[in-house]
């Protein structure tokens, strides 16, 4: 492996996806790896851009066929990533990132500790609780105090990766900035 294998994660609404959106606009060739996951498509998610959508049963059969790099249950979904697309992905771009959940991040540089695993923290748990409801309307209430309390959990947990950094609402430039200052770009 070649490029530079570079995972995004925090708690929901930390604005994980973003962040990679914008970095692979800045970085010329350079890679997103899709994971998949069982769960449903949200509005405006389109299959094999933001996940790979698959049914239970379809992703029980690639981890019967030891086809993933690193697997999570999130919230009774299963995430994954590809082993095959990650180590092509690493011979043909300098730098490949990836959207992957807290538990799936720490399993991922346990078996890859070359990888970088940026934590990104939003300003609070309020922050999170307005975008959550911002952006996913509809969130019933008992799933936000769960994510809430996810959330709560994953952020102590934010030191025990390779690089902390915070999302501040009304700063998004500055986080990217500070990311690729962080990367050496």
């Amino acid at each position: 492996m070649q490029g530079r294998f570079i995972v995004v994660t925090g708690p929901s609404a930390a604005g994980k996806s973003a962040l990679v959106a914008e970095l692979l606009r800045r970085i010329p060739h350079s890679a997103r790896l899709v994971t998949l996951t069982t769960r449903l498509p949200r509005p405006g998610e389109k299959d094999g851009f933001d996940y790979y959508f698959v049914s239970r049963a379809q992703f029980e059969e690639r981890l019967r066929q030891n086809e993933l790099f690193e697997q999570a249950e999130v919230y009774g979904n299963l995430y994954g990533s590809s082993k095959r697309v990650l180590v092509d992905f690493l011979k043909r771009y300098p730098f490949v990132f990836a959207v992957i959940d807290v538990k799936g991040a720490r399993i991922l540089k346990e078996k890859l500790p070359e990888s970088t695993v940026i934590f990104l923290r939003p300003g609070s748990l309020q922050d999170i609780e307005r975008r959550l409801k911002e952006e996913r309307m509809g969130v019933p209430e008992e799933e936000m105090a769960r994510r809430l309390q996810t959330a709560a959990g994953e952020m102590a947990l934010a030191e025990t990766f390779d690089i902390v950094v915070e999302n501040v609402d009304g700063r998004f430039d500055e986080t990217v900035s500070g990311v690729l200052k962080l990367l050496g770009l």
